[in-house]
């Protein structure tokens, strides 16, 4: 599983425990984080390039610093950022939101919308000369080498709390990963696009594939998952023949489930075909599945759920010693409705029952692949329609006659 870029996660490892981690809290006025050194610029201190490091800090937690350097090298700023840090490390980042101090000011909701966008200009320090919204701030950190990105919350009181703060944070990429076998059920005939994201992430990963071809899903994946487990892997890959994804989505989910311990399966965002919802149930309060959750729920690193899908997951292979047989038996309520157990949630519940977890990794996206019919409306331009509502309807009523 040794790739060039990423190398081979388990050296990360091989450091004496012992050691004192070292985190810095760049930006610290006068707040103080416990285990975190204080370094601002007020005070005289050096934040880029950051001296008396290269490769051995932990983590680096930046609030409401890389707005106050020039937007044309806060690329720059990160990337030396990510130098000093090990690999493995992580970095937080905290900016002012361009996007919500554009919209409340549109809105003319009151705020210092001017003070958020140029600082407040009470000394030589406090002045922004970069704005951030989502997009280009995750693109700096990802060009600066930092993968599996997602949201943070301040542990204190300080800009980064504010309504007003993105956070985002990142891990350096790991030196090591570990060994990753992909299993797959394919059919006879595919979806070309799936398989050309199959070979991309094997060559850009060297992550084998096991895979199996027949009429029964849950016989191919069984026997798939069988060879891999003999073979020693450590976590497996299962990949489904119409789902679209790439090399970088696989090395953040993987990532993201190895930097969560309480992670045994991690399933990304994929929506449901014909549906329009995502496929995992997640659940309530009383641990039942919920039709709707709070959007901010999904801003977690990881959400656990009750049942996902194997478009793009990660198993933890220790995992399935403990698992009950067959671990694949879709069962029928009399005549297969929708109270039917299929194969996949069968799965998952033998899982659970087996005392192991499920999250999602919210900001983790894969494709779904799905058949459009297109057609022609009145001005010669495109309506796109699902097959299955072809069945059911015939052609779209504003097509072209």
């Amino acid at each position: 599983s040794k790739h060039p870029a990423l190398g081979n996660w388990r050296g990360i490892f091989s450091t004496a425990s012992w050691m004192p981690m070292i985190k810095l809290n760049l930006g610290a006025g006068n707040t103080v984080i416990e285990g975190f050194e204080p370094r601002d610029a007020k005070r005289g201190d050096v934040l880029f390039p950051l001296p008396d490091f290269d490769g051995s800090i932990d983590e680096i937690r930046s609030s409401h610093v890389l707005e106050h350097y020039s937007h044309r090298e806060v690329g720059a700023v990160v990337s030396d950022w990510v130098r000093a840090v090990k690999p493995g490390g992580l970095v937080r980042i905290a900016v002012p939101d361009l996007a919500h101090i554009a919209q409340g000011y549109l809105d003319r909701q009151p705020g210092p919308w001017q003070g958020y966008l140029m600082g407040g200009h009470v000394d030589e320090h406090d002045v922004h000369k970069a704005a951030f919204d989502r997009a280009n701030l995750e693109s700096i950190m990802r060009e600066a080498g930092l993968v599996a990105i997602h949201e943070w919350k301040s542990e204190i009181q300080d800009c980064a709390s504010l309504p007003v703060s993105l956070n985002l944070a990142g891990w350096k990429t790991p030196a090591l990963l570990p060994k990753v076998v992909a299993v797959m059920s394919v059919p006879r005939l595919g979806f070309m696009d799936n398989f050309f994201c199959a070979i991309e992430t094997v060559a850009k990963l060297r992550i084998p594939i096991t895979k199996h071809t027949g009429a029964f899903w849950g016989q191919c994946m069984t026997r798939a998952i069988e060879e891999t487990l003999k073979d020693g892997a450590d976590w497996i890959l299962t990949l489904d023949y119409d789902s679209v994804y790439c090399a970088e989505t696989v090395v953040d989910l993987i990532v993201t489930a190895i930097m969560n311990q309480q992670v045994d399966a991690l399933v990304p965002i994929q929506m449901g075909r014909s549906v329009g919802n995502p496929l995992m149930t997640i659940p309530g309060s009383d641990g039942k599945p919920v039709a709707r959750v709070d959007r901010k729920e999904l801003d977690a690193t990881v959400l656990p759920i009750l049942t996902g899908h194997f478009g793009c997951t990660l198993l933890k292979a220790s995992k399935f010693s403990a698992m009950n047989r067959p671990w694949f038996h879709g069962q029928p309520d009399g005549r297969w409705t929708e109270n039917r157990i299929d194969d996949d949630i069968a799965f998952w519940r033998q899982w659970r029952a087996a005392g192991n977890s499920i999250f999602c990794a919210p900001r983790v996206v894969i494709g779904h692949a799905q058949l459009q019919i297109l057609w022609p409306d009145q001005n010669l331009g495109i309506i796109t329609q699902d097959p299955a509502d072809y069945w059911k309807q015939g052609a779209p009523e504003a097509v072209w006659k």
